[in-house]
């Protein structure tokens, strides 16, 4: 459980990512959000790099795992933003 810290950086973070111009696909979301869990950061970026190679979407997913670096989320907290990404997406479609 992220403490209060972490917390106001999730809502940092997000408000950093701002709306995503790409559609991240919930499938997609899912597989990186559990490897970020179970492997961290950079297996998650060799994921995206594998799958998505020279995509906008590649691109995408770098820039939101920067940036959650960037306010320094723990695995489980960028986890947190990612399934905010999630419902986003969701709601759009």
């Amino acid at each position: 459980m992220p403490n209060e810290n972490e917390l106001e950086n999730i809502g940092k973070a997000i408000k950093a990512i701002g709306a995503s111009k790409l559609p991240l696909y919930a499938a997609f979301i899912d597989e990186v959000r559990r490897i970020l869990v179970e492997k961290g950061y950079d297996e998650a970026i060799v994921y995206s790099e594998q799958a998505y190679l020279a995509t906008d979407l590649n691109a995408e997913l770098v820039r939101v795992l920067t940036i959650c670096r960037r306010y320094d989320l723990s695995p489980e907290a960028a986890a947190q933003v990612f399934d905010y990404l999630r419902r986003i997406q969701s709601e759009k479609s």
